[in-house]
């Protein structure tokens, strides 16, 4: 979170596709190929008026896949940018086109610009910040009227924070290694100084989002809390984290204190709160191979010191990404097939892995995935991310009792990242139907998952330990 980074904007040129018959790595973040629903909504009312919202469905035009956003904005410290993860841009803000953002943006297929700089501190959303060999500009002004979506990932620099814990806690550790130095340094007349910075952090932040509120009046915005950097207990035996059991237990419950701060000024601002703190439990600095986060060691191939691994910004991105979508009913689920190609079975279109995927075997229309939830769910979303060899026409269907029954189709399909919505409905088994592919091959997809209608993403979640 000390260092600085640089302005992005994540417009990547796409990889060149994978044949349908290899395993497929994910595309880096491009421009999305169609717009939004709401932009589809719009564009028809400008060129057919209100009547043409109110005629009966066509064919061609009854269900249209969407995607939920078009622009995304990620504004943050260091804990967003990914300081030495692999594809760090150093000047000037140090910031890696692998970190959680960019991950996000791919998975939503989203424009995204990432704004976000090592080092930032909340004044820096309003005021340039000074990087390494040059200038970032204030944060916010990467804002437009149409952004829609927003996550904001800062505080744990304001006053300097988590820069003295990690720089002062480990030289008094190596002076007095019992006991609680640290916290006694900075405990002045009975008053934890550093405890003290918290509430003023808690109110900056309420400022920020309130002024991306003004931006971006359209926006989902999210407040994003830090993954757990002190092991539970204070115990840490592989020396990543060189504080006494004492300190780190005090440096673990500021870190908590300034997540609930970060949640409460989310809450005021009704804004959403992602909580990393709690499902990081186990990952921290000292969970070895487990670890979301460096420890005390540089590695300029992996992470600046206490920063977010690459495995971490993975997490972190699934993190975000539930609060978004919801739980996902399918994931984990028993999945079956018309066919299978070799390598690709239906269990990896539901195990929540965005780089494995379901192959049909045949070259055939007509090929079908299905889910079992396992037990009667209410659901009314299925979104799709497709491989290269999508389906041009395809249905979702749930089955009632031994009959299998639509609840939503198209032939608009264009691959990519799809969302069907329909109206609420309770069963336990979906399945997706291709109808017409769209290339010579089977069809593919990365992630088939299941929503029910209470999405999570306006929901504050207050950190816990």
């Amino acid at each position: 979170m000390r260092l600085s980074r640089l302005p992005w904007a994540a417009h990547s040129t796409p990889s060149t596709p994978s044949t349908p018959s290899t395993p497929s790595t994910p595309s880096t973040p491009s421009t999305p190929r169609r717009r939004s629903h709401r932009s589809a909504l719009l564009a028809l009312s400008l060129v057919g008026g209100p009547l043409a919202l109110l005629a009966p469905p066509t064919a061609a035009s009854a269900d249209v896949p969407d995607r939920p956003f078009d622009h995304y904005v990620a504004l943050g410290d260091s804990f967003t940018a990914g300081p030495l993860i692999p594809g760090t841009a150093l000047v000037p803000c140090a910031r890696s086109n692998r970190n959680y953002p960019a991950k996000l943006a791919e998975r939503l297929e989203v424009e995204l610009t990432d704004v976000s700089c090592s080092a930032a501190r909340t004044e820096h959303l309003f005021e340039p910040q000074e990087g390494i060999l040059g200038t970032a500009p204030a944060q916010l002004e990467a804002l437009r009227p149409d952004t829609d979506l927003v996550t904001l990932g800062i505080g744990g620099n304001d006053g300097g924070l988590f820069g003295t814990l990690i720089d002062r806690c480990p030289e008094l550790a190596a002076e007095r290694p019992t006991g609680a130095p640290c916290r006694a340094e900075f405990t002045v007349d009975g008053v934890d100084t550093m405890a003290a910075l918290v509430p003023r952090t808690g109110r900056s932040v309420a400022r920020a989002v309130a002024a991306i509120r003004q931006r971006s009046p359209h926006a989902t915005v999210l407040v994003v809390g830090y993954p757990r950097l002190m092991p539970a207990g204070g115990s840490c035996t592989n020396g990543a984290v060189p504080m006494t059991p004492a300190d780190m237990v005090w440096a673990d419950r500021l870190q908590k204190q300034l997540n609930r701060a970060l949640a409460r000024a989310a809450s005021r601002q009704r804004a959403g709160y992602v909580d990393t703190y709690r499902p990081s439990r186990g990952h921290d600095a000292c969970a070895g191979e487990d670890a979301w986060v460096q420890g005390k060691w540089i590695d300029v191939l992996k992470a600046m010191e206490y920063h977010p691994f690459e495995s971490g910004m993975t997490a972190l991105a699934g993190l975000v990404y539930a609060s978004l979508a919801g739980d996902d009913l399918a994931r984990g689920g028993l999945a079956q097939a018309s066919g299978t190609e070799p390598g690709h079975a239906p269990s990896q279109a539901v195990d929540g892995d965005p780089t494995t995927r379901w192959a049909s075997g045949a070259r055939a229309d007509g090929e079908w995935l299905r889910v079992d939830l396992g037990r009667r769910r209410t659901v009314d979303r299925v979104v799709l991310r497709w491989e290269t060899a999508y389906a041009r026409g395809y249905r979702i269907e749930v089955r009632d009792g031994r009959r299998w029954r639509k609840v939503w189709s198209t032939i608009n399909g264009d691959g990519g990242h799809d969302t069907a919505r329909f109206a609420p409905v309770t069963t336990r088994h979906v399945r997706l139907v291709g109808e017409r592919r769209a290339t010579r091959y089977g069809i593919s997809v990365f992630d088939f998952e299941v929503y029910g209608p209470e999405p999570r993403a306006r929901q504050v979640v207050q950190p816990t330990a």
